[in-house]
């Protein structure tokens, strides 16, 4: 079934507020919280490590209510994407409109809040994109129109220091981009809901629906070889990627000096990311999904090295790399969620009835459970070698070190996952191939 633009534009708007919300997070959480309101980074790596490690216990028992809610009339993903918005608004408020004095316990329970929202909106939403349509290419255009959606909100997210008057190295820190970013979500938070609510069509399960229990979701889980390839390829590339974003700011503020120009290679990254996206749509239906992203991963590493050339205090050669490294960008959120999906279908196919919501679950544990590991191996390593956020006089060890943190250490992870993408199993023809199975065995049984 090819969608209509509303429908899918109706879809893929609510990640333009979750990544106004999400992006802060990633980027500014640690020197916000480590800069502006003096947190010690070590205490953050654990807050960090914690937060993300106790998901692991909620997400799937989350996923497994979301594939349970037939009986809904709002709908089944529906219900559970508006039921988590106001979790979430409550958890930005008191994370982005902290005060300085607040320590590592209050970070803690509030990140887990907003957390919980963010998983009760993206577990349901991510099995419900990989619902709205059985087709290869198609499901492909869903997640791009997603993914174009998502990178606005973070060109949003990092335009906020010019268009609020702070930002990472201002003397007014990241007090105001936090605060203004935190203001643009609760507003357009509810906005979504309504959107998605009105004109995005919920799809049921056919026939009855058995639940699954939450071991028995770990077997279904480990039984599906392509998708537990593909979510070991995601999960190690992402605590690459964790690593590399949890110091950016840093990087560009201590290593680079380019002060209060810190931000704008970030800027230039991510818009180069918006405009890459319909070249990867386009490039994963005409190579593979799997080809194309390894391409990106390749492509995106390099570039990132050539930031060893650029000397103390060039924005321009900054920026210019940093484009360059931004075409891949959004390479994985685009292809990695489309794979996933084409993997769900073979989990359909063995089960007879859909269960894209406990699988991903385990596909946004994967990501948490990453984006736990890789904050806490910046942050160890840059409290390690003596690593000052809140001092421009960093001796040159420090500085060493986050340089390493930035550029080397996440090449590791990138070459892991391109190893473990390298002929994956499920291309076009193949998911073509499981998805008549299913209609065909479901029109058999309609039949009888």
């Amino acid at each position: 079934m090819r969608l209509t633009r509303r429908s899918l534009a109706a879809y893929g708007q609510i990640a333009l507020p979750l990544s106004i919300a999400d992006l802060p997070l990633v980027i500014y959480l640690t020197a916000f919280y480590g800069t502006d309101l003096g947190v010690s980074l070590q205490d953050m790596a654990w807050v960090l490590l914690v937060a993300r490690l106790a998901d692991f216990i909620i997400d799937p028992l989350i996923g497994i209510a979301s594939d349970r809610s037939t009986r809904w009339s709002l709908g089944r993903r529906k219900a559970w994407v508006l039921l988590g918005i106001p979790l979430k608004m409550v958890g930005i408020y008191m994370i982005f409109f902290a005060a300085p004095g607040v320590g590592p316990l209050y970070l803690l329970g509030w990140l887990m809040l907003l957390y919980l929202g963010w998983t009760m909106i993206q577990i349901p939403y991510g099995a419900w994109g990989a619902e709205l349509s059985t087709d290869y290419v198609e499901r492909t255009r869903i997640t791009g129109w997603r993914t174009m959606f998502a990178f606005v909100g973070i060109m949003v997210a990092t335009l906020a220091p010019l268009i609020t008057g702070g930002g990472a190295g201002a003397p007014q820190g990241l007090t105001p981009v936090m605060q203004g970013l935190g203001l643009w979500a609760l507003v357009l938070f509810p906005i979504s809901g309504v959107l998605i609510w009105l004109f995005v069509p919920d799809r049921q399960p056919r026939g009855a629906h058995r639940g699954t229990g939450w071991l028995e979701g770990i077997r279904i889980a480990m039984r599906n070889g392509p998708f537990m390839r593909i979510l070991a390829a995601t999960t190690i590339g992402r605590i690459g990627s964790a690593i590399n974003t949890t110091v950016v700011l840093w990087f560009f503020i201590h290593a680079l000096a380019l002060g209060e120009k810190a931000g704008l290679p970030v800027i230039v990254y991510l818009l180069a990311a918006v405009l890459g996206v319909p070249l990867w749509v386009w490039a994963g239906a005409k190579f593979s999904k799997h080809n194309a992203l390894i391409v990106a991963v390749l492509s995106s590493i390099t570039a990132f090295a050539c930031l060893l050339l650029v000397s103390k205090g060039d924005a321009n050669m900054a920026m210019l790399v940093m484009a360059i490294a931004g075409l891949g960008g959004g390479a994985a959120a685009t292809l990695g969620l489309s794979i996933c999906a084409d993997v769900i279908d073979l989990d359909e196919l063995r089960a007879r009835r859909s269960r894209a919501g406990l699988l991903v679950a385990f596909w946004n544990m994967g990501g948490k459970l990453a984006d736990a590991l890789g904050g806490f191996i910046a942050l160890t390593i840059l409290a390690a070698a003596g690593f000052d956020a809140t001092s421009f006089a960093n001796p040159p060890e420090a500085v060493e070190a986050l340089v390493f943190t930035y550029i080397w250490m996440p090449w590791p992870f990138f070459l892991i996952a391109v190893l473990l993408l390298w002929r994956f199993p499920i291309g076009a023809d193949r998911q073509a191939r499981i998805r008549r199975m299913i209609e065909r065995r479901a029109a058999r049984a309609a039949a009888a």
